[in-house]
């Protein structure tokens, strides 16, 4: 059976200068996928010596429950 699960994939963005920069990337899909090679790689070529990507984050996956909503079982 094929997991057919995907994340909600967004970017921290970036610290630069001790504060942060957001970034409006987001993404549904699977870790490794093109685009998100793609973005970190544009992230990488854009650094400054006093900056730094900050990297990805990622909430539940589609279709799992956290158990948080309240409903007893």
């Amino acid at each position: 059976m094929v997991d057919t699960t995907s994340l909600i994939i967004t970017c921290k963005g970036i610290k630069m200068q001790g504060s942060v920069k957001k970034c409006t990337f987001l993404y549904d899909g699977n870790w490794g996928d093109e685009k998100l090679l793609e973005h970190q790689a544009f992230h990488e070529s854009t650094v400054e010596p006093d900056s730094f990507w900050l990297g990805f984050d990622s909430s539940l996956s589609f279709g799992k429950f956290s158990g948080r909503d309240g409903k007893q079982s």
